[in-house]
């Protein structure tokens, strides 16, 4: 009899030990899963927003030379970009967009992805182009603040690397200068962004980071590239 209830307890103890790597190695699927879908869906979103990157005088007929000077690209660096995006405009209804992607990496949004995307004042632009309130202000009043939508994308951005990396005509790397950013001069010469995000949970289970890496080409940018600067 004793030696019945010890090799039940020793099938006891094992169906346990059992039952609970798997449960851990399903959670731990659950969890790696969840993780790539989310670095996925960011990526897509971005390179969807990032391919209707344009200059705001491509949308209107004509414009005085301070409308034509506005590029498309406002700031890039190794966690942000900003630029103006033909999006959710159908026959130029609205305007373009000011689309903004930035990640922190201390803070309390530390490896949060941010997107943020303004309209215009007016779809109609004045001769200098078109006008954009400054919806973060504390003043700003409640029209002002309904023009900019943000959102988090995406958390547990990996922050000790470059997520986005630009390149210019015949696939050159264009750097980013003091401060972290690209010159204007540079910001001119953009003709496609790498996009390089590297995602891990806070899960408990604590998977191994995924990586996703897309180069998105500007289909508008081609068409506005100075005369010399793609040979």
């Amino acid at each position: 009899m004793l030696i019945v209830m010890l090799i039940l307890g020793i099938v006891i103890a094992a169906a346990a030990s059992l039952s609970i790597m798997l449960t851990r190695a399903n959670g731990q699927n659950v969890a790696r899963q969840d993780q790539i879908d989310a670095a996925r869906v960011a990526v897509e979103r971005m390179s969807k927003t990032t391919r209707t990157a344009v200059k705001p005088s491509q949308l209107i007929t004509s414009c005085n030379a301070t409308c034509d000077q506005v590029e498309a690209f406002m700031q890039g660096g190794d966690l942000s970009m900003k630029f103006y995006g033909n999006l959710d405009n159908a026959k130029n209804a609205v305007g373009p967009s000011q689309i903004t992607y930035t990640i922190a990496s201390s803070g309390a949004k530390a490896g949060v992805l941010v997107e943020k995307v303004q309209i215009p004042d007016s779809p109609n632009p004045t001769s200098n182009g078109y006008q954009y309130c400054n919806a973060e202000a504390t003043g700003a009043s409640a029209e002002c603040k309904s023009r900019l939508r943000t959102r988090d994308v995406v958390s547990g951005v990996q922050t000790s690397s470059a997520v986005f990396t630009f390149y210019g005509p015949g696939g050159t790397r264009l750097n980013p200068g003091a401060g972290g950013v690209l010159s204007a001069a540079d910001l001119n010469k953009v003709l496609s962004v790498e996009i390089t995000l590297t995602v891990q949970s806070d899960s408990p289970t604590r998977p191994d980071p995924t990586t996703y890496i897309q180069r998105i080409t500007l289909p508008n940018a081609q068409a506005v590239i100075p005369q010399g600067e793609d040979d």
